[in-house]
């Protein structure tokens, strides 16, 4: 990233793997404006709020995504309300 920053003055958002952590680095340190999350918001619709309260995330399941149906992108919990 840091020579794509370098290179371009606009906002940047990156993706791909980023966990809470790395997101939080690559915004602090300028080489990012934003992180765009994927697979963890199909398997945490409630990615937000679990980032926000340091909660633990669902594990995805990769072979129920892109198949048309509802299984895997509307049947993952949220996280229980405290």
């Amino acid at each position: 990233m840091p020579i794509i920053r370098r290179a371009f003055s606009g906002a940047l958002i990156v993706n791909g793997g980023y966990t809470k952590q790395l997101a939080n680095q690559v915004v602090a340190s300028g080489e990012a404006d934003l992180v765009a999350f994927g697979t963890l918001l199909i398997s945490n619709p409630d990615l937000p709020e679990r980032f926000a309260r340091n909660l633990p995330l669902n594990s995805p399941d990769p072979s129920s995504f892109y198949q048309g149906g509802a299984k895997g992108y509307i049947d993952y919990p949220v996280a229980c309300e405290s």
